[in-house]
Formats: structure tokens, C-alpha cells, sequence
């Protein structure tokens, strides 16, 4: 760990929650897959991005790691047991990956896998990297896996089954029905994640206008639970063709807004790694530079206690 002084952050947010972000073991996170690459590797990351060492705010993308150990994967002794409930859920006609009621298969069931909360935090982590392994590039996996359901999982919040939109980023169908989620802040970390998706199934939240704030999280949404919520591209290219044909009024274009600028180079580079932070993760503003000031304004100590604390972090700490 990196023990020098660094000066403080010169930030919104300063001192709140702090407690939010606190080193604590990581033995146990990957409890049934362990690989090398899931461990961290120190460095300094000042700056835009991680220079660098593991980058964790992309912890779980391994596209952008090392290659995998497959033989090392593969002697583990859960390997075949996924491996097979994977081979049993695959619709290979569908392009659907069923991650429905996994409780209820009976092989994972009798090993106990997915039995608790705690069981369910290692089992999926574990499915995804197994799902790196038989599925090697990204376009792989956009060839073969269209949709994915995690419908009647009694899920409560995203916490065990986060890493899909690392692994799975690119799909345009997801059924997240018969969960458990109470509110449509349980869904929040999961905010601007899938940018393709274009058909939801999520069950109707009682907050008002729960509708109009989903559909602005997911850019290209266009049915939710079997509603047009978005024109479709035909009506879209029809009102542009439309929208080509009036002349636009003539008006006198408004100048560019100058970019702010910092006199002290150093809370510059803090400002760039804030934006880094908030890209990556999405956290607020706030909480970002409280994950900076908790790793001492180290990008790979802040990107360990990120994925340390991701689960323990409450709704409002992402946009």
C-alpha cells in the first residue's frame, strides 16, 4: 500500500460517508473460481487512467487483462458443475442465455451454490468468468448471446449478479421479472450499463413516473413490459426526412463555452481522475472523490476498495 502523504481533495463531498470505502480482506471473493487474474496488482495510477497494474474500476473486463489460464480454470473442481448448468441454460435457437430460477436446478441446488445471499456473491462472479472462458473474445459473445433472463431469482438489488453488465454489456433483451426489488433504486448501479438494450421486462415499481426514469437509463430502450416506450427507427426516419425538408431558421451560432480552467496543475489532475472515477463507475461526484481520498489519491488502491465496497454502497451513490 502506498503510505506517502497525498494532499486532500479540494471537493464537494469532502468527509461524507467516508466509512463508505475501507480496505478489508478479499479472500473471499472468489471463493468458488480462483485465477490470478482476479487478484489486484499494485501501482500508481495518478492521472486520466490507471499507467499501471490491474486496473479494478474494470475489474471484472477481462477482454483488457491478461489471457486466462483455462487449464487452471478447468482443474478446479466447480468447473464442470457450471460448466454443465451453462450447457443446460444455453437456447442456442434463441441466442438466450437463461439465468431464470437458478436456485431450482437441481444440480446447483444440491450443491448448495445458490442458496444464500453469500452463495449467490460468488456463484455469479464465478458463472461469468466461466462464461469468459468458453466464450473468448466479445464478439464471440455478441454472436451467440442476444438476451438474458434472470427472472425468478428473488433478486432484491443488483449485488450478486452486478457483473453482467461487464460480461454481458452488449445485449439487446433483458427479463429481470419475479424478482424482489422494491424500489427502482435496487436497479441503480445497473444505470446506463446496457447501452443496447431495446426490450425490458422488470416488474412495475409504486413510485410514479418509475417508467419514464427507467427508459432514460437504458439509450436505446424501446419496449418495456411489452409497451413501445421509444418511435421505432422507421417512425424516426420518417420524421427526420420530414424534418429535412423545412429549412432551418437562420440564427447567429452561439460560441463555445471556454473549457474551466485550473491554476494549480495538481487539483487538475485530480479533477481528470474524479471524471475517470465517475466514468468507470458511476458513482456520484461526491462519492468518487470519497473513493479517491480513502485510496490516498492512488487510482489502483481506490479501484480495490471500489470493488471491495460496491455491494455495501447505498443508491444515491450513483447517478
Amino acid at each position: 500500500m502506498n503510505t506517502q502523504h497525498q494532499p486532500r481533495a479540494r471537493g464537494r463531498g469532502r468527509g461524507r460517508g467516508r466509512g463508505n470505502f475501507q480496505q478489508t480482506s478479499n479472500d473471499g471473493d472468489q471463493m468458488m473460481v480462483d485465477s490470478e487474474q482476479s487478484r489486484g496488482y499494485r501501482g500508481r495510477g495518478r492521472g486520466r487512467g490507471p499507467r499501471g497494474g490491474r486496473n479494478h474500476f474494470q475489474s471484472d473486463d477481462r477482454s483488457k487483462d491478461e489471457p486466462m489460464d483455462k487449464e487452471k480454470l478447468k482443474s478446479n473442481p466447480s468447473y464442470p458443475l457450471m460448466e454443465g448448468f451453462l450447457t443446460r441454460r444455453y437456447d442456442a435457437p434463441n441466442k438466450l442465455l437463461n439465468l431464470s430460477t437458478i436456485a431450482s436446478d437441481q444440480e446447483i441446488l444440491e450443491a448448495g451454490m445458490f442458496a444464500t445471499e453469500g452463495a449467490q456473491k460468488k456463484f455469479f462472479p464465478a458463472l461469468m468468468i466461466i462464461c469468459d472462458a468458453i466464450l473468448e473474445t466479445q464478439e464471440a459473445k455478441e454472436q451467440a448471446i442476444h438476451s438474458v433472463t434472470l427472472a425468478g431469482n428473488n433478486l432484491e438489488n443488483t449485488h450478486a449478479v452486478y457483473q453482467l453488465c461487464n460480461h454481458f454489456r452488449h445485449i439487446q433483451n433483458l427479463d429481470l421479472s419475479n424478482n424482489a426489488f422494491a424500489t427502482l433504486d435496487a436497479l441503480k448501479p445497473w444505470k446506463g450499463r446496457f447501452r443496447n438494450v431495446e426490450h425490458l421486462i422488470v416488474d412495475p415499481f409504486p413510485s410514479m413516473d418509475w417508467e419514464d426514469e427507467i427508459t432514460s437509463w437504458f439509450p436505446k430502450l424501446k419496449i418495456l413490459n411489452g409497451t413501445q416506450v421509444r418511435p421505432s427507427a422507421s417512425a424516426t426516419d420518417k420524421h427526420t426526412t420530414n424534418a429535412q425538408q423545412i429549412p432551418p431558421p437562420s440564427v447567429t451560432p452561439t460560441p463555445p463555452l471556454p473549457a474551466p480552467e485550473f491554476a494549480d496543475p495538481e487539483q487538475q489532475a485530480k479533477e481528470e481522475m474524479i471524471a475517470y472515477v465517475q466514468r468507470e463507475t458511476n458513482l456520484t461526484r461526491d462519492y468518487a472523490i470519497q473513493c479517491l481520498e480513502a485510496g490516498q489519491w492512488n487510482l489502483e488502491q481506490a479501484g480495490a476498495l471500489f470493488t471491495q465496497s460496491r455491494d455495501s454502497l447505498p443508491a444515491e451513490a450513483f447517478n
